[in-house]
């Protein structure tokens, strides 16, 4: 594989796997591929801040990721290109085309390809969130509205939110889904206002089909983001839209959430994602395995599952770091150089 454009869409993928959506959008966006020889992939960035913040911030997962993408060890170099006249789309316009996406539709609100119901492992820990999720995207806002789904940091509840974004467009072409974190409602609420844009704003949340809230506890202590978000959970719910939600804990355990917003958030169902058994988690294991280029052994699979216990960002973690180095040293592993 030679072609820049095509390991950086590949990159991008191995990326989505290991660093949130805000993040990707954020910091690997605006990217443009430039040369690939020689194990070494050139990035173009539009300023030496963004090089030195990636440098210092994601420079081991972005080698890591492709590594994996390529099958070979793969060095990392940066040359700022600026944001005009780039010879080559962006990483959001390669990832929009690949997967037959319009180009106008931005990366922030876009629903991550992989989190699928169909990707999704479903064990004893998390059987009635999967259930819930699968009834709310086969008959959105008749079954349950809102569906809250609250769980530990890392285990499948922004997989969830996408895989009912997923499910409902395959189900009704032209669907109007919104995902975003309150952190980004909260920042695009403040924008709007900055900008005299807040017709548009509401336009955007209120005319939904379904929204998806990720992270909802950063709305605390936001008064004027509650109070807004308030209008638009009543507008939606009204107009018979499907609501989902997503928190570290129920609705009544967040903090600094105003009353009212907690009676809504509790009209619906609210299912909990417990921390994965050791068989759940080789099923993962076996399942992310499944897609990789490097194969490693049952006996590696057992050893990360027996290790790494709380979520399964870590887990998945765990194997991209195991899956990077057999990669890096074209060798087969053994739970002894795991260790």
């Amino acid at each position: 594989m030679s072609n820049p454009p095509e390991i950086w869409v590949k990159v991008c993928r191995e990326l989505e796997k290991v660093i949130t959506p805000d993040a990707l959008h954020r910091w690997f966006s605006s990217i443009v591929p430039i040369s690939y020889e020689a194990g070494r992939l050139v990035l173009g960035v539009e300023n030496a801040i963004y090089q030195y913040w990636i440098e210092e911030n994601y420079l081991n997962q972005l080698r890591e990721c492709a590594t994996l993408a390529v099958g070979r060890e793969v060095k990392i170099s940066f040359d700022v290109v600026g944001s005009k006249d780039r010879p080559t789309p962006s990483a959001e316009e390669h990832l929009l085309q690949a997967e037959g996406k319009e180009k106008s539709k931005p990366l922030t609100g876009e629903l991550v390809s992989r989190y699928t119901f169909e990707s999704f492992v479903a064990g004893v820990n998390s059987q009635f969130a999967h259930a819930a999720a699968t009834a709310v995207a086969d008959a959105p806002a008749r079954t349950y509205n809102p569906l809250f789904i609250h769980g530990s940091v890392g285990l499948g509840k922004t997989h969830l939110l996408h895989a009912i974004g997923h499910r409902i467009m395959q189900k009704k072409k032209g669907a109007k889904i919104v995902y975003v974190t309150s952190e980004q409602f909260t920042n695009e609420f403040i924008s709007a206002i900055q900008h005299g844009e807040l017709v548009k704003f509401r336009r955007r949340f209120r005319q939904a089909d379904c929204l998806l809230i990720d992270d909802v506890q950063f709305f605390s202590g936001k008064d004027r983001s509650q109070e807004e978000f308030f209008h638009t959970f009543n507008t939606l719910f009204d107009g018979n839209r499907q609501i989902v939600l997503s928190s570290d804990s129920p609705p009544g355990d967040v903090a600094n959430l105003q009353k009212r917003l907690v009676s809504r958030f509790e009209w619906g169902l609210s299912a909990e994602l417990q921390s994965p058994d050791i068989e759940t988690r080789l099923a993962i294991l076996r399942k992310k395995t499944s897609t990789m280029q490097v194969r490693l052994g049952e006996s590696v699979l057992h050893f990360i599952a027996e290790r790494v216990k709380t979520n399964v960002r870590r887990l998945e973690g765990a194997l991209n770091r195991v899956a990077a180095w057999a990669a890096l040293h074209d060798r087969h592993i053994t739970p002894a150089q795991v260790e």
